[in-house]
């Protein structure tokens, strides 16, 4: 045990035979006390060892030898062409590349020497856009790229000879910057390098020009934080160990993967109550097919919780200098999963345990019947029996995704909505639908995920809100679940509904956290039918206001503020709050599934909570004078009950 380490990498050195004995593993860390150190350890050769990948030595000297006492360096590549380990670390205006030369089999007695790259352009790399990276093609040249902190752009340079500089003259090629417009600020830089003269890199990169650090935090003010819409990149830079590169840059998310401010400084962002919910977990690597697979966090859910997704790409140039041609296209109305692959538990030291055939996934099905109704159908291998597995009380399967709707408070959301089916201990399953709320700006925890610090959403739940019309078919092993669209979220025609995937899992009441099973690949639906805009077409609709009425004849106050659009597209966004003291109630919108327009008349309807618990809701209002009170009027009624309205006596609303 090394005590205050910190910034684990891990390289791998698969040797030059196919035996296990010449494997290596290097691990690079920073010791606080001593700097960063390199240390090895013997592959491992199966469950049984008990070395390899455990037993770790120093590989350059002395258990406490430091390569160098950097600030901060980036991840440890091993290049199997030169035999080289690579360890790159910011220093002021440039980046450091330790290397040292690995015989077959050496993991001791490495001898580490120092190469610089030329001076970044705009004079500062340092840790506030997170590491510089090394990328190594199948040549042997290596490529150093980073981000500028005064600037935010990325840059590389390259260099034939592995980064060795001969007396004062640079073995690297001029610094090249290689994003451009939209990607006019970004953080955390990946880099892969495939055949000679070929680097695929990939950031997450915003429009907005400025340090990420001092952008809106959606902590503070989630409404703010979502004009700054983050998108992953992928860059190709071809020719790029010479002077006249060739450089292509892609959006690779179909949609926005963060908003707002993404805090660069470690630790220090949670004693500075900055927003480093993204993490710095990001992986690019490219496979047998040359295709780029980008490995990202998705912050754009309601809760703004971390999701891993992997991004494919399916087309184009690829990193061995081939031509991609996509197979099948991403959008569709199902997809087919292979069987036998359902183990609960899949990993244990025993082995994993029995395939589950109720959880075994074969095909996802999504269908329209009509305009108003989506309706998912989920085939099993087996639904003969729907005994839950040994030491578990049930079983649930899920189909979920995401849409552009609204987060809890007015804010844009690509939102997490699903319909599953439980059933348990064998019983027949019941059908539901759901999105589930996030936490309280106040850090009251919501219904749809754990939240470890107030709003940090760890473990998404998916709780029973809404019951659905479903049916199991045990002849067919088909589980069907037909829901409104009024109670998801309410999508129109052309909407998409993104990353589809059904899911199984067993259960353990009253344990929150699920036993994973069977999943099936992503693809996005695009709705045919739909409802018609309650707006004419191309026009925008609008209500907005607030004011009080008396809830009694105390006359004691009931306070409402309202701001709901719906724009040309007949998406509906905003949100609605009401709160009558002498009732104690507190209320607000979560999710306003429709919204109609007549003249002066507005009403409102869909789910909230009143008093942290779900009730759905309808709103109406009427902008019967300017100011409105007197005259203007406004009514709530909850399905908890509670009901009242009036006339304004203070305030004003108004329809545009």
């Amino acid at each position: 045990m090394l005590p205050g380490a910190d910034r684990q990498w891990l390289a791998i050195d698969n040797g030059p035979t196919n035996s296990a004995s010449d494997n290596t593993v290097f691990l690079a860390l920073n010791q606080l006390a001593f700097g960063w150190q390199v240390l090895s350890s013997p592959g491992s050769t199966g469950s049984t060892d008990p070395t390899g990948g455990f037993l770790y030595t120093n590989a350059a000297g002395t258990p406490t030898a430091a390569v160098t006492t950097d600030d901060r360096c980036g991840r440890l590549l091993f290049d199997p062409f030169n035999r080289m380990v690579y360890l790159p670390c910011n220093n002021g205006d440039h980046v450091d590349i330790w290397k040292a030369h690995v015989d077959p089999g050496q993991r001791t007695g490495l001898q580490f020497s120092l190469g610089t790259t030329p001076a970044s352009p705009g004079g500062q790399i340092g840790l506030g856009r997170l590491f510089s990276d090394v990328a190594v093609d199948m040549a042997g040249n290596i490529y150093a790229v980073w981000v500028d902190i005064r600037n935010n752009n990325v840059y590389y340079s390259a260099s034939p000879s592995a980064g060795t500089n001969t007396g004062s003259t640079y073995s690297w090629t001029t610094p090249v910057q290689i994003n451009g417009d939209p990607a006019n600020s970004n953080v955390m830089p990946w880099a892969v390098a495939g055949s000679a003269g070929i680097l695929d890199i990939a950031f997450y990169g915003t429009d907005i020009r400025g340090d990420p650090n001092t952008f809106p935090s959606w902590y503070n003010n989630r409404i703010a934080a979502t004009t700054v819409k983050w998108y992953t990149y992928l860059v190709q830079v071809r020719n790029a160990i010479t002077n006249t590169p060739t450089i292509n840059q892609v959006k690779a998310s179909e949609h926005p993967t963060d908003y707002g401010q993404i805090c660069t400084g470690g630790l220090g962002c949670t004693t500075s109550g900055g927003d480093r919910t993204l993490a710095d977990f990001f992986t690019l690597a490219i496979d047998a097919n040359g295709a780029a697979r980008i490995v990202i966090n998705d912050l754009t859910n309601q809760h703004h919780g971390a999701s891993l997704f992997q991004l494919t790409q399916t087309a184009g140039p690829s990193a061995l200098g081939t031509t991609l041609t996509p197979s099948t296209s991403n959008t569709a109305t199902g997809v087919t999963d292979p069987s036998g692959d359902a183990q609960v538990l899949h990993y244990s030291p025993a082995g994993a345990g029995a395939n589950q055939p109720a959880l075994d996934l074969v095909s996802l099905q999504l269908s329209q019947p009509n305009q108003a109704h989506l309706t998912v159908t989920l085939t099993l291998q087996s639904l003969s029996s729907l005994l839950p597995p040994p030491g578990t009380t049930g079983l649930l399967w899920l189909t979920r995704w995401q849409f552009l709707s609204t987060g809890d408070t007015g804010e844009e959301s690509y939102r997490i909505f699903y319909l599953g089916a439980n059933s348990t201990a064998g019983q027949p399953p019941v059908f539901f639908a759901g999105t589930g709320t996030s936490a309280t700006s106040t850090g009251v925890m919501g219904n749809g995920c754990i939240t470890n610090t107030p709003q940090n959403c760890k473990v998404i739940l998916y709780p029973n809100e809404i019951s659905e019309t479903g049916s199991i078919n045990a002849a067919k092993n088909t589980i069907t679940i037909t829901a409104p669209l009024t109670d998801i979220g309410n999508p129109i025609r052309g909407d998409i509904l993104y990353s589809v995937t059904a899911l199984t899992f067993a259960f353990t009441t009253p344990n929150k956290i699920l036993t994973d099973a069977d999943t099936t690949r992503v693809f996005d639906y695009v709705l045919g039918k739909g409802p018609q805009p309650t707006c004419p077409q191309g026009s925008m609709c609008r209500v907005t206001g607030g004011g009080y009425i008396f809830v009694d004849q105390q006359q004691d106050h009931g306070t409402f503020t309202i701001e709901v659009t719906v724009d040309p597209t007949g998406r509906i966004h905003g949100k609605a709050a009401y709160n009558d003291p002498a009732a104690g109630l507190d209320f607000r919108t979560i999710l306003i599934a429709s919204a109609t327009f007549n003249r002066n008349a507005a009403t409102i309807s869909g789910n909230g909570v009143a008093n942290n618990v779900s009730t759905n809701f309808s709103i109406g209002v009427q902008d019967n004078a300017e100011p409105g009170a007197g005259q203007d009027t406004f009514s709530i009624n909850l399905q908890t009950g509670y009901s009242k309205s009036g006339v304004l006596q203070g305030g004003n609303i108004q329809i545009h």
